[in-house]
């Protein structure tokens, strides 16, 4: 199997690619508050320190925006682990804080074994194929919100407004940047 890039092959992935997206939920398919606390309880002995950290020096992030934004994560890893069969999409702050969580491997595998008992998978292609477009992310997002606000009572993600990350990050499948 030739192994380089070409244009033709990415033609080929982009129109070929396919994902199980699912952007919907009705009421009834929410689950029990008391599994999101039970989440909620494991995911809370999660140290974040070393990811703040390398977010305040690298980045100058502020430490009340750290702090915020690991309030947020802590809730998207919670809702990855409890509805990994939608496709759901991250803001821009929790975006970056998993970015930096994933690259620490060793802790992040570790941490995901705590929160669900395997790996929660990311999945780089969402909104870069034909069948996963522009509209597909923000039917994403518009999921993230309603999740948030269902289970931890606010849609507010982040410092800056609303907008879903740039990348296309998603859950379900994994969760996807480009």
């Amino acid at each position: 199997m030739n192994s380089t890039y070409s244009q033709s092959k990415a033609q080929a992935f982009k129109t070929n690619s396919r994902a199980e997206i699912n952007t919907v939920i009705d009421e009834s398919s929410f689950v029990e508050q008391s599994t999101v606390d039970s989440i909620m309880s494991r995911i809370d002995t999660i140290d974040f320190t070393p990811h703040g950290y390398k977010l305040e020096k690298e980045y100058g992030w502020s430490v009340s925006k750290i702090n915020y934004t690991i309030k947020l994560y802590k809730e998207w890893l919670a809702l990855q682990a409890l509805y990994e069969n939608l496709s759901f999409a991250p803001s821009e702050l929790v975006d970056e804080f998993w970015h930096v969580h994933i690259l620490d491997t060793r802790k992040y595998m570790n941490d995901c074994n705590l929160i669900k008992g395997e790996f929660i998978h990311h999945y780089p292609y969402f909104g870069l194929t034909e069948q996963e477009n522009e509209s597909v992310l923000e039917s994403g997002f518009t999921l993230t919100k309603k999740l948030y606000l269902h289970h931890f009572g606010h849609c507010e993600l982040g410092f800056e407004g609303n907008l879903a990350a740039s990348c296309g990050c998603r859950s379900g499948n994994g969760s996807s940047c480009r």
